[in-house]
Order: structure tokens, then C-alpha cells, then sequence
């Protein structure tokens, strides 16, 4: 995060009293180095970066080799101070800037670029003098003195600009009394924009004040063109921002004068959220963008992914590719027949072919949730020659397919996606949706029906239909083809027809297709199930989780029990090892309720949490041999128990890992989290209340009392190891372990085709996290009869695990200070019916909690990119040889 003032310097005489500063009042100034810069901005054709919000900028000091790169946020100018985002590194001569070497620097740019070519927007030419600014023996800010020369074809200004940059020594109150001070004895102007806005504003010739600021400007000039509503709109306010009445433009688009100060009222109280493009940088935490080992101009093979094509997917997801191209048929007639209202072009009508092919290609993963799952396989499974972008669309439409989806609920369903897409992309996306929708309808059960000829009427499209249920698929394209008029405001009729006219206009190669054809479905696969896993705290948990024995004998008071590590032999029932596991478990889990209820000591209650998950575990890996219905309600206690303890868990751990920031840093920083740890101070107060009361209760004592009988039994709550004909059951640790432990990898196996692309789901990581948690649990409760590979098996397990839990923890923390800092209360900004959190926060003080941020912030991404090397060890033949090792010792 950039943190500074900037001022015009107005008089030649102040900027030359300037170069001689020595002092700041009580700060003082290191003698003034000269560095002349010459800075290139660069963007897109269609300003992409800029309507993100950002700007790209090459800045090479004159004399020296390389360049350095900065990525950085548009505005942020607010109480006399610019907070802006900002991404520094360092491009060695030679060195193209897509290869730039910094990870986040260019994944950043591929993300705003979506990979469109990247050409020189801007340039300037400055001379700068740069001198420290110190108080004592902290590096306070840097303070830049310059001179700048912009040029624009026939036009050329220079002017002169003061700037002081926080450093890390540095508070905003410094920044508050330097400003103070320059703004009293000199001649200076606050400056609201940075080098390049204003720079922006002397190429287009606007002034300082307009309608729009540089984003919505980029962001309307992307829409402009595009036939439906919202290039309307676009087009309506970038006239406006030119100084356009209401009644120039009433005539200019041909609708009623007050609809026009409707709109431009509306923008001055939403700004550009009335339209549903999702702008914000929402994607790196749900959906992230593996670059692998090149740039996206090489293609997926170059950058180590393997490419598709549609048969390949129609194969490996089962779809019916003969009905997947009548869809596509029907599609595209609908393109050619509306080209001139929707004035799309050759590229756009491939990815409409394409995106009506794959619109099924997530119904065998969950028919419930097709579209999403759709999304998913295609983000994670590249189509060959389809560019980044494209790929981007081809998502975002299968997505747009959810019934759910309306008009209501576009600009949530796009924010939603997590599929970062500039806005005229998105735009188009909506259409080539609309067109999917309709077309999918069109295809019957008993017979297919084609699209025909489209007739303009005096208030709609007419569009005949061919087939014999034309009738009724019309009725359903009607109700489907709400999307394309809320687009583009014009109403559509479908016709039945038996045949198709006389005249041919239909295409001669959409010949009748056989009546009845049969369709082969493929039953729909069970999503796995598991418990729900509390969010933030366990990465920590999972890294401290061995069980202190020693420790555990010492505290044992519970009379007639015993403490002893359960053992397994390969002849033993695995109903008894369960049995045995919760015994030992239960015994480990109570000696820690004192500590707890003291709360003196964080890892009594890590300790008896461990405890209960263990046992939870253990009733997943062991419950095809256990009676479910004897079983469920002690199960049901432990669950209510690990709720019970979640929230001051996760509140100790979060504090936990702040503190362990804190330490990175110099001492005088060790306030930087004040505001934050005494928010936790007082969650933890009233979850620990909850907490105790629960630990009080009559259902926890009835809940311990309850179990421990059921376990005083021994082998309770095992199934029989025969049925009613007498008939032998498996049972034995030695002949079912095998396939429990085959089972349990192949789980996590699955996950390959979904974190092994270019675009990796966040949350099919935290399911993978599961998954991997679940095995490793198996190996160690089978420890005794695996052999020394599955210690070594447990290791490598544990190292998956934590990189996935460090992941998770990351995206929790980071949406939990986010929210933090947006609303000022603990907790997410929006619960599910969708009401804040809190007020709003004051945000004095917080610059070390969205320091902070910024930190977890870069952690997360440095997790995800690292992910691939952890993933690829797990996935090796040497650790596939392991498992197998271990269960031939069986």
C-alpha cells in the first residue's frame, strides 16, 4: 500500500527554495539526490487495465540498464492523503515484460490483461530529486521534488509537484504534520491526481473536474459501442462527461429527455454499480490463475497444461455429443438471424458454437449444479488454440446458464463467478448466453426443433420454429428468453411450424434429424460429503497435532480407565480397532476440560479439540462397520461439542499468527495491531462465554456420562461380521484395510483433473484439504500394521495438509480483515440474509491492520503458486509405490 501527500509546487521561486530544504520542523532531510525518469504507461487497446481500476507503468532512471515495474491503483485520494495499491519489481535489460521476474507482478498482468497485447498508452519525462525525511532514527518518508514535461501531438505543459511517500518508520500522523508544515510556508496546491490521471486528463484535454473519473471513463469507452442497454448507457454518460445536456442527448439517442437525468441521477448516486459488470478485485481468492511455466501467448501446452477439444471432454464427462450439436445448430442460426441487432462478429459466433457444445459438460459431475460445475471443468481443462480470454467467456457463459440467472440477479451472478473478464467481455458474454439459453430450450425430448425464419413486427421478432413441438417448445423459449430482451428491449415470438417454407431459408445441413432418438445419461456422481470445516484456526491445529502421551498420563484422573496407546494387529476387527480409537481418544479429550475452562493456556484447548476431531474421523473411516443408529448420538455430541469450542479456537489462532507477524517486524511497530487485537480481545470474551455455557450444560454432561457407558462396553457399536444366512462378513483389519486405503487415495486422485489446469478452484483446495485429512487419519490409526512407510507416508501427508491449511486460513483471514476494515465489526461483512455486519469503520489508526492484509494478502498468493510443486510430490509414482509397499505388509 502507497501512502502520500502531493502538492503543485505554484511558484518557481517556492520549488527553488525547495531543492535547498534541510529541515522539515522537526525532521530532517539527507542531502537531495538527482534522478531523471522517463515513464511509459502501457494498456490494452480497449484500456482494460484502466477499467480495473489500475494503471501499468515502465519507469526507466536515465543512465541505468532495466526498467522498473509498477502496477497501481487508480484515485485514493482522500483527507488530503492518496492511499493507493501498488506492485513493485525490478525488469533486467533484455528482458520482455510478460517474463517479468516476479510471480505477482505478472500474474497481475495477465489477470488485467485478460492477454491482450499490451501497447504505450502515455509518456513523460521527469527530473526528480529525491531526499530521506528522518525524525530521530526512523526512516519517516521520502520526499521527491519534480519537474514534468508532458507532450501530446501539437501540445506540451511542464509543471512542478511536491510528493511525500510514507516509509515503514513512518505514521500518517508524520504525514499529517509534514503536509501541514509545507502547506504553511509554501506556495502548494493539494494534488488529487496521481502522474498518470493527470496525464490522462492533458491527452484528452479535460479538466481537472469531470463527471467521470479515469476508471468509469475506461470502463464506458470499453461498452460504448455494444447495441444493447448497457452500451446505451455507456454512451449516454461519457456525452454527458463532455458536457452534453439532457435534451442534446434526448435527440442524439432517440429516447425521452427524462430518462436521460433518470440515468444521470442514478450514476451520481450509485456510480457504476447499476451496471452488473463485476469490476472489483474479487478473483484471486475464489478462481486462481496458474500461469504454470510460461505466459499464455505460448499456449496451454508451452505453459505445462494438457489441451482439449470437445470430443476429448465429451468422452471423459459423458455428454451427449449429437444432442450438444443440435444445441450448437440452433445457436448459431439465432446469431446470423439477430446480427443486426446484436452487431457481434466472426469471433464471437465461434465461441457461441463452442459454448452451446459445452453447455451439459458439468451435468455428470451434479445435475443440480451443472452450470457451475461447468464453469470449473472448462477453467480446468483448456481448449486447444482458445486464448486466455476466451477461455475466460467460455466459463462465464456456461455459468450464466443457471435458471437462477436473471435480470435481477445478473450483477450478482457475474460478481459471483469470480472470472476476471474486462467489461465489454462480460457484455458480450451476456449476449452469447442469451443465445445458449433460448437455443437449449429448442431441444425436445421427442424431437428437436430448428429455429427458421426471423420476421421484424412492428414491437417484437418473430421467430418461426420447425417440428412437430414446436408448439410447446416455444412456450418455453418465450419464458427463456427473458435475458435477450432485458439486453436489447425487444420482445420475442415463436411460431410454430410443421415444415419448413417453401423457400428454403432454412440451412439445407440441418436436415431432419431421426424422431426419438434415444439419449444415454450418465448417472449423476455423489459429491462427497463431509463435515463442514470451521473457517480459520485448523492449519495451526493440524500443524501442532501429536498427541502428548506423556503429558496426557499425568493429567489422567478418570478412575478405571486406562491411558495406554491402542494398538492394531492385522487380525483385528475393525469394528474393535474403532471402538478402541474412541476409548483412547475420549481419554485423551477430558483431562484438558480444566485448562480449558481456565483459558490460561490456549493449548489446553487445542488439545482437547484434536481429541474430538480425532474421534469424528474415526467414525468416517471406520463406519461401514459400525451401527450407525447405536453410534449417532454420541456423534452428535461430539459435533456439538467441537462447534462448542470453534469460535475462541479460531479466535486464539488467528491472534496467534498476527502475533507471529508482528515479530517480522521492527520494534516500533509492535502497535500496529492495537484496533485489531482489542476487537479479538472482546470477541473472545463473549465466545468464551458461550463456550463455557455450553461446557455447563446439562446436554455436555449428559453428552460425557452417556458415552463413557457406551464405551465401558467393550467392542459396543459394531456391526455383526455375518449376516442373517450366517454368511461370513470381511471384517478383519488385514483383508479390508487394502481397500479402504485404495479408496481413500483414489478420493484424493479425483481431485487431479480439477487442480491441474490453468485456473484452480479455491474451494475444491479446501475440499482436496479434506479429502488429504482423511487418509492421513487412516494411515495413522493403521500405523501399527502399515510399517515404517506409513510414518513416512504420514510426514508427506501432513506437509499437503499444512500447505492447504496455510491456504485456507489465508482466505479466511483475508475476507475477515477485509470485512474488519470495511465495516469495523469481527466477522464477514454480510451474513446470509445478506444485512451488514456492522458500521462503518473508522479507519484512523488501521494502517498496520491493512498492512497486515496486504501481507496475507501476498502469503495467499504465494500458497497458490506454490501449490502445484506440493501436489506434484503427492502425485509422484515414488509415493504411489509407498502406499503400496505399506499394504503389502499387511
Amino acid at each position: 500500500m502507497e501512502i502520500e501527500s502531493k502538492f503543485l509546487v505554484m511558484d518557481e521561486a517556492d520549488f527553488l527554495a525547495l531543492e535547498k530544504l534541510s529541515r522539515l520542523g522537526d525532521y530532517s532531510l539527507s542531502e537531495a539526490v538527482a534522478q531523471p525518469t522517463e515513464d511509459t504507461f502501457l494498456d490494452t487497446e480497449n484500456m482494460a487495465i484502466m477499467a480495473s481500476g489500475y494503471y501499468l507503468r515502465m519507469r526507466k532512471d536515465v543512465g541505468k540498464e532495466g526498467h522498473w515495474i509498477t502496477i497501481k491503483s487508480l484515485g485514493g485520494f482522500e483527507g488530503g492523503a492518496h492511499r493507493r495499491e501498488e506492485h513493485v519489481c525490478f525488469l533486467p535489460e533484455g528482458v520482455p515484460l510478460l517474463e517479468c521476474p516476479d510471480p505477482e507482478i505478472r500474474n497481475r498482468i495477465f489477470e488485467l490483461t485478460a492477454d491482450f497485447d499490451l501497447s504505450p498508452l502515455l509518456k513523460l519525462k521527469q527530473n526528480r530529486v529525491v531526499s530521506q525525511v528522518k525524525l530521530g532514527g526512523r526512516h519517516v518518508a521520502e520526499l521527491s521534488l519534480d519537474r514534468v514535461n508532458l507532450k501530446s501531438e501539437n501540445r506540451e505543459k511542464t509543471y512542478s509537484e511536491l510528493e511525500v511517500e510514507l516509509k515503514s518508520g513512518g505514521t500518517s500522523e508524520d504525514l499529517a504534520i509534514i503536509s501541514e508544515y509545507l502547506l504553511k510556508n509554501y506556495n502548494l496546491t493539494e494534488s488529487h491526481f496521481s502522474k498518470f490521471e493527470r496525464a490522462v486528463l492533458f491527452a484528452e484535454n479535460l479538466p481537472d473536474k469531470t463527471l467521470l473519473s479515469h476508471q468509469e471513463r475506461a470502463f464506458c469507452l470499453q461498452l460504448r459501442e455494444h447495441r444493447n442497454i448497457y452500451g446505451k448507457h455507456a454512451g449516454i454518460l461519457l456525452e454527458l462527461d463532455r458536457g452534453k445536456s439532457s435534451s442534446e442527448l434526448s435527440l442524439l439517442f432517440k429516447i425521452p429527455e427524462p430518462e436521460i437525468e433518470v440515468l444521470h441521477s442514478k450514476f451520481e448516486k450509485e456510480r457504476l454499480s447499476f451496471f452488473p459488470f463485476a469490476i472489483e478485485d474479487v478473483a484471486d481468492r475464489e478462481i486462481h490463475f496458474n500461469p504454470g511455466s510460461g505466459t499464455p501467448d505460448q499456449g496451454w501446452e508451452a505453459m505445462g497444461f494438457e489441451e482439449w477439444t470437445p470430443e476429448t471432454l465429451f468422452e471423459l464427462y459423458s455428454v451427449d455429443e449429437t444432442k450438444a450439436k443440435r444445441v450448437r445448430d440452433a445457436a448459431l442460426t439465432l446469431f446470423d438471424g439477430l446480427s443486426p441487432y446484436h452487431g457481434l462478429g466472426a469471433g464471437e459466433r465461434e465461441l457461441l458454437a463452442l459454448a452451446a457444445l459445452m453447455k451439459d459438460i458439468g451435468i455428470s459431475v451434479s445435475r443440480e449444479e451443472k452450470a457451475r460445475m461447468g464453469k470449473e471443468i472448462l477453467l480446468s481443462h483448456p481448449l486447444k488454440g482458445l486464448q486466455l480470454h476466451s477461455l475466460r467467456m467460455l466459463a462465464l457463459i456456461t455459468e450464466l446458464q443457471d435458471p437462477g440467472v436473471s435480470e435481477k440477479t445478473l450483477g450478482q451472478a457475474l460478481k459471483g463467478s469470480h472470472i476476471r473478464l474486462p467489461p465489454e467481455l462480460q457484455n458480450k458474454a451476456l449476449v452469447l448466453a442469451a443465445f445458449v439459453r433460448i437455443a437449449d430450450l429448442l431441444e425436445t425430448q421427442n424431437s428437436p426443433v430448428r429455429p427458421g425464419r426471423i420476421r421484424q413486427l412492428e414491437d417484437a421478432l418473430e421467430i418461426e420454429l420447425i417440428g412437430p413441438d414446436s408448439e410447446k417448445a416455444g412456450k418455453k423459449a418465450e419464458k427463456r428468453s427473458e435475458l435477450w430482451e432485458y439486453l436489447f428491449g425487444t420482445k420475442l415470438w415463436f411460431t410454430p411450424m410443421e415444415q419448413p417454407h417453401e423457400a428454403g431459408t432454412e440451412e439445407k445441413k440441418g436436415a431432419k434429424e431421426k424422431v426419438g432418438e434415444k439419449v444415454e445419461k450418465k448417472k449423476e456422481k455423489t459429491r462427497e460429503g463431509g463435515e463442514k470445516t470451521r473457517e480459520g484456526g485448523e492449519k495451526v491445529e493440524e500443524k501442532r497435532e501429536k498427541v502428548r502421551e506423556e503429558e496426557a498420563k499425568s493429567k489422567e484422573k478418570k478412575k478405571g480407565k486406562s491411558s495406554e496407546k491402542f494398538t492394531v494387529k492385522p487380525g483385528d476387527s475393525m469394528g474393535e480397532v474403532a471402538h478402541r480409537i474412541f476409548s483412547y481418544q475420549f481419554d485423551q479429550m477430558l483431562p484438558h476440560e480444566k485448562g480449558t475452562r481456565k483459558g490460561e493456556d490456549i493449548e489446553e484447548l487445542h488439545d482437547i479439540r484434536v481429541a474430538v476431531r480425532r474421534m469424528r474421523a474415526a467414525s468416517k473411516v471406520f463406519e461401514a462397520y459400525l451401527d450407525s443408529e447405536q453410534l449417532g448420538p454420541h456423534l452428535k455430541g461430539l459435533r456439538r461439542t467441537l462447534g462448542a469450542l470453534g469460535d475462541v479456537r479460531d479466535l486464539d489462532v488467528f491472534r496467534e499468527k498476527a502475533e507471529e507477524y508482528l515479530e517480522t517486524l521492527p520494534e516500533d511497530h509492535e502497535q500496529d495491531l492495537s484496533p485489531l487485537f482489542a476487537m479479538l480481545g472482546e470477541e473472545r470474551e463473549k465466545a468464551r462465554k458461550t463456550m463455557l455455557a455450553y461446557l455447563d450444560s446439562e446436554k455436555y454432561a449428559r453428552f460425557k456420562r452417556d458415552f463413557s457407558e457406551f464405551l465401558e462396553v467393550p467392542g459396543a457399536g459394531a456391526l455383526p461380521t455375518s449376516n442373517k444366512k450366517h454368511d461370513a462378513l470381511p471384517h478383519r483389519v488385514k483383508d479390508v484395510l487394502p481397500s479402504v486405503i485404495y479408496a481413500r487415495f483414489a478420493d484424493i486422485g479425483a481431485y487431479s483433473e480439477w487442480v491441474e489446469g490453468p485456473y484452480v478452484s479455491v474451494e475444491r483446495l479446501h475440499r482436496l484439504r479434506i479429502a488429504a485429512k482423511g487418509l492421513r487419519y487412516t494411515f495413522e490409526f493403521f500405523e501399527d500394521v502399515l510399517g515404517d512407510n506409513a510414518k513416512i507416508m504420514i510426514k508427506e501427508f501432513k506437509g499437503l495438509q499444512d500447505h492447504l491449511g496455510d491456504l485456507h486460513d489465508a482466505v479466511v483471514a483475508i475476507d475477515l480483515l477485509s470485512s474488519y476494515l470495511r465495516t469495523g465489526a469481527w466477522g464477514l461483512a454480510e451474513n446470509e440474509s445478506g444485512k451488514k455486519a456492522g458500521k462503518q469503520a473508522n479507519l484512523e489508526g488501521m494502517e498496520g491492520v491493512e498492512t497486515y492484509l496486504a501481507y496475507r494478502e501476498k502469503e495467499l498468493r504465494t500458497l497458490l503458486d506454490t501449490f502445484p510443486c506440493a501436489w506434484a510430490k503427492f502425485r509422484s509414482k515414488e509415493f504411489r509405490e509407498k502406499v503400496e509397499e505399506a499394504i503389502e505388509n499387511l
